[in-house]
Order: structure tokens, then C-alpha cells, then sequence
């Protein structure tokens, strides 16, 4: 398939929902080859069918991002497959959520090998790839909450003000390499209708007061600015970071 991402191979983490499998499905559109990797094998395979029944061309490998060799797995893999490696999105990440003085270690160590080392792991096997090539964009899911303060992220905020400070070392270490490392920082995005059922009025209603545009983002907003920063058009772009947030981190 012709597209913008044409001729490229992504791995997606995270691939099998919410803000990846919107990705998923877009960079197969626009012609990528799409590897998504996710613990969630039924959730994984079905994506893949579907990009696959579109006409497009994808493949699925289960991986527990948290878990250096597998990570270096799913890139050998990728390689071995498709003879090389373009696009490499960290999106794949859980949360434990508590006050800070409430929050118990093993909670706060869930949040950083869930949300930033495995971020780590992500970067560190793509870039021996990327090097041998000389080319490549990673793109890293942080947050708004990485930027800004927000009531209660305390675990979460540290997490993604970690991946925001991995990209921009990233990319001012290996940009002479050819090699590219954005981030983008969504906002209030619940994965699907059901999320925003289930969270409390006041939590939604204290989300969208933080924002001039008084919706909840989708994971189609996401993924259009991923697609932005997979492709050449964002050739001349590294370090940064998008905030995908309906305008929160304006205010």
C-alpha cells in the first residue's frame, strides 16, 4: 500500500488497544508495515486481521515490554522478518495511581518498569538497529501529566517526566546517527467510552477544566500525531515533544 509511511516498518507496543491500535491501524493505511506487540494475544491478532483484511500487511509477537530480553527479541524478530527497522513507538504503559505518602513501593516500582524502563528497553534495542541503518524515528508515549502538575499523578508525572528526559538525550546522542526520538504527551484520553463511564464525574469534569477545548482526546488524535512523527515529514524534528491535550499545557 502507497501512503506516507510507505516502504517502513513500525513496531507499535501496546499495539493490541486504546492509543496503540489506533496507530496500528492508521500506519498500515498509509502503507507501513506494522508489527504490533502487546501481552494481549487475542487483542494483538485481531488488529492485525483487520489491517490484514484492509489489505495492508502486519504481523503480531507477544512481548512483555517490561522484560529486557523479550524486548530485544521483538526487534531481532522484526529484523529477521522484514529486513529492517524505521519506526519504533514506545506506547505500550500501566499505571498504579496514589498519593505519594499513600503509595506503596511495590506500586511505584510497577509504575517505572511499566511506563519508563521499559521505554529504556524499547530505545536501547531499536537504536543498535537504527545505527547499523542510519536512519530511524522513535516515538515515546509520555504525558501531560510529565509536563505540568496534576491532582494525584504523583508515580505517574515522575514516570513520564523520565521519558521526556530519555527522548531528548536520545535524540541529541544519536541525531548525528540519523536517527530521531520524539515524544508525544497526550492528555485526557480515555481508551473508550466505556473508561470515561467508569471514571467519576468530578475526575472528568476536573480533566476538561484544565483544557480550552472541553472534550475527551481519542486515540485517532493520538495516533494522527504519531503518524506525524513516524513519517519524513517530520524529518527535521527531534528532542521534542507533542502535547496532544486539547490545549491543557496552554493554560
Amino acid at each position: 500500500m502507497s501512503g506516507r509511511l510507505s516502504e517502513k516498518v513500525a513496531v507499535i507496543t501496546g499495539g493490541a488497544a486504546g492509543q496503540g491500535r489506533a496507530a496500528a491501524l492508521l500506519f498500515a493505511r498509509e502503507g507501513a508495515t506494522v508489527v504490533v506487540a502487546d501481552l494481549d494475544e487475542k487483542g494483538g491478532q485481531a488488529v492485525t486481521d483487520d489491517i490484514e483484511a484492509a489489505g495492508g500487511s502486519a504481523s503480531f509477537v507477544k512481548a512483555d515490554v517490561t522484560d529486557e530480553g523479550q524486548v530485544a527479541a521483538l526487534v531481532e524478530t522484526t529484523v529477521d522478518t522484514h529486513g529492517r527497522l524505521d519506526v519504533m513507538y514506545n506506547n505500550a504503559g500501566l499505571v498504579r495511581m496514589a498519593p505519594i505518602a499513600d503509595l506503596s513501593t511495590e506500586d511505584w516500582d510497577f509504575t517505572m518498569s511499566f511506563e519508563l524502563t521499559q521505554v529504556y528497553f524499547g530505545c536501547k534495542y531499536a537504536l543498535r538497529q537504527m545505527q547499523r541503518q542510519g536512519s530511524g524515528s522513535i516515538i515515546n508515549t509520555a504525558s501531560t501529566s510529565g509536563l505540568v502538575g496534576i491532582p494525584g499523578h504523583g508515580p505517574h508525572a515522575a514516570s513520564k517526566a523520565g521519558v521526556i528526559g530519555l527522548t531528548r538525550s536520545v535524540a541529541v546522542d544519536y541525531g548525528p546517527h540519523g536517527i530521531r526520538c520524539n515524544a508525544i504527551a497526550p492528555g485526557f484520553v480515555p481508551f473508550t467510552a466505556q473508561t470515561v463511564e467508569l471514571s467519576t464525574r468530578e475526575f472528568i469534569d476536573m480533566m476538561l477544566a484544565l483544557q480550552p477545548l472541553k472534550r475527551p482526546g481519542t486515540p485517532d488524535d493520538v495516533a494522527a500525531a504519531a503518524l506525524f512523527l513516524a513519517s519524513d515529514e517530520s524529518s527535521w524534528i527531534t528532542g521534542h515533544v507533542l502535547a496532544v491535550d486539547g490545549g491543557q499545557t496552554a493554560m
